[in-house]
């Protein structure tokens, strides 16, 4: 079995460790890179190529939606998932708008982030996961 490919980006390093501790501990996840800015993660999908890109909204450099419009250019086989404490009904739009395929917030994040991961390799942008944001399916991908 081919291990899910993770690069893992927030400007928060505590975040990062705890998010790569619990994700280190499922069977056929591998975070392959991290980044702490948006700049940063733009470059590391270019040269790593990763199937998931957990991304931050509220980075210094560039900010998320930002570097996810970055993202799809130099890694369009790469699926962003938006894991975020913004919840601004706008920001979660343009999420969407920019190719995001799931949108969790940090604080329920934990339940949520291994279907929201199995449910961005199964179908793209048009994941439907509990209590995440559904995305618009007319989206390419």
């Amino acid at each position: 079995m081919v291990a899910t490919r993770i690069l893992l980006v927030d400007d928060f390093v505590q975040w990062r460790l705890a998010v790569r501790s619990i994700l280190e501990g499922v069977s056929g996840f591998r975070i392959i890179g991290e980044a702490s800015n948006g700049l940063e993660a733009i470059e590391k999908a270019a040269t790593l190529r990763p199937d998931i890109v957990l991304l931050d909204i509220g980075m210094p450099i560039l900010n998320g939606i930002e570097a996810a419009r970055g993202i799809r250019r130099v890694s369009p086989q790469s699926k962003v998932i938006f894991l975020t404490q913004e919840q601004d009904s706008d920001v979660k739009a343009t999420a969407i708008a920019v190719g995001g395929s799931a949108y969790l917030l940090k604080s329920t994040a934990v339940g949520e982030l291994r279907p929201a991961i199995d449910a961005a390799l199964e179908r793209g942008f048009q994941s439907q996961v509990p209590n995440l944001l559904p995305l618009a399916s007319s989206y390419g991908g």
